[in-house]
């Protein structure tokens, strides 16, 4: 039983859940630094691509189509719900949507971009010296005791 609510809070994991996973299930593609990755869901009827998403370094893209949800019984007979995450996260909800041709009429293609990028920092991450008050007071000009590190082993704490 542990086992099985330990997997479920894994939703959105690149190879699927192995519980819950199937034809009809989200499918997540992950971006990192070594494999940065593109998406692209073509209409094989037209050629024309629908939805393409380079999924930023450090992000996932989850997609989920819900059969008979889109908005045309012929032409785009599915909804394509989509979302991109930070990769820590399993579980959300797909905020996203564009209607689709059915299963048989569209194609997704994923393309692998050149190595290399980076993710972007945290706008929200503490950083060493934000302002005045959080320097440390041998940081003034008026000095104070320097704390921390011990020149003998060479070593920073």
């Amino acid at each position: 039983m542990s086992l099985l609510l330990a997997s479920g809070c894994q939703m959105y994991v690149p190879g699927g859940n192995p519980f819950t996973d199937g034809p009809d299930s989200a499918t997540t593609w992950e971006s990192t630094t070594e494999v940065p990755k593109t998406v692209t869901l073509i209409d094989t009827r037209s050629g024309e691509h629908l939805f393409v998403m380079e999924i930023p370094v450090g992000q996932k893209l989850v997609i989920d189509f819900v059969t008979d949800g889109g908005d045309n019984a012929v032409i785009t007979p599915d909804l394509m719900m989509w979302e991109v995450f930070p990769s820590s996260v399993k579980y959300g909800p797909l905020s996203n949507a564009l209607t689709v041709p059915d299963r048989w009429s569209r194609k997704i293609i994923v393309d692998l971009r050149d190595s290399g990028e980076y993710a972007q920092p945290a706008t929200d991450r503490p950083l060493s010296v934000d302002d005045i008050n959080d320097q440390p007071d041998w940081w003034s000009s008026e000095g104070g005791a320097l704390t921390g590190s011990d020149p003998i082993d060479g070593y920073d704490p």
